[in-house]
């Protein structure tokens, strides 16, 4: 069903290949603080395994790479993505 998370937003994300992203200040710190490189939050975002809907308007991609399930947050502009912030999530969808 579109628009839970699970299948995805049609069209939504091979946009992205095309457009800047710009990390927020918080996006970074989170960034440092789990160990997440800029090349794998754009990984994450040009390519993702599920993406969604998120609160306040915004949207969110998720990717498995290695061991981890990254998600990134963030808003869509007209020419580019603002990453809001970044996380881990487990297995089972929570937060780590």
């Amino acid at each position: 069903m579109p628009g839970t998370g699970e299948e995805g937003l049609p069209g939504n994300l091979c946009i992205l290949l095309f457009m800047r992203i710009t990390l927020l200040p918080h996006a970074l710190e989170r960034m440092e603080r789990f160990g997440i490189t800029e090349d794998e939050a754009r990984a994450v975002l040009e390519g993702p395994d599920s993406e969604g809907e998120a609160n306040l308007g915004r949207l969110w991609s998720q990717k498995r790479i290695g061991q981890r399930r990254i998600r990134v947050v963030y808003n869509r502009g007209v020419d580019e993505a603002v990453v809001v912030t970044v996380m881990l999530r487990r297995r089972g969808g929570g937060r780590s």
